[in-house]
């Protein structure tokens, strides 16, 4: 084991502190953590060693870049959290300088949804050469997937 993850509710700082601080295992937080602010109460209090921020739910790239500079200044490692658009972290974290490579969670079951599929090769993700984000929803999976009566097209 490497790392305990999301040990307890995002918004208990001291109880992640304490935990950090009696082991030598890496904590791992961050899918619940919405922003660069509570992101750095973390880093600072010695809450958190891995940083798991999820760009949908941070305000956006501008933000997700921000928190994963702050963790690579101090040596933290990064592994974004895959939640709905994992296709997303796959181009941010090429961005992240840091000592400490990077990772990228992987959900195979979730490639399905995409026109243009992650790419990982002996544990190593291949950088999409075309542009764009990679998030195009494949039309066929939209259609196995879809609720009825929820999103879609409009009819008039």
């Amino acid at each position: 084991m490497d790392w305990v993850e999301e040990p307890f509710h995002a918004d208990d700082l001291q109880a992640h502190a304490r935990l950090q601080a009696s082991t030598r295992l890496d904590v791992a937080a961050g899918e619940s953590i919405y922003s660069y602010h509570q992101f750095a109460s973390f880093v600072a209090a010695d809450a958190i060693r891995v940083v798991q921020a999820d760009v949908t739910r941070v305000g956006g790239v501008t933000e997700w870049l921000q928190i994963a500079s702050h963790a690579a200044s101090r040596g933290l490692r990064l592994a974004p959290h895959a939640g709905d658009m994992m296709q997303v972290h796959q181009h941010l974290v090429g961005t992240v300088l840091s000592e400490v490579p990077p990772l990228v969670e992987f959900i195979p079951w979730t490639q399905e949804a995409f026109v243009e599929r992650s790419v990982v090769r002996e544990g190593l993700m291949e950088r999409p050469q075309s542009p764009g984000a990679s998030t195009a929803i494949d039309p066929s999976a939209r259609a196995r997937w879809q609720i009825p009566g929820v999103g879609g097209t409009r009819t008039v």
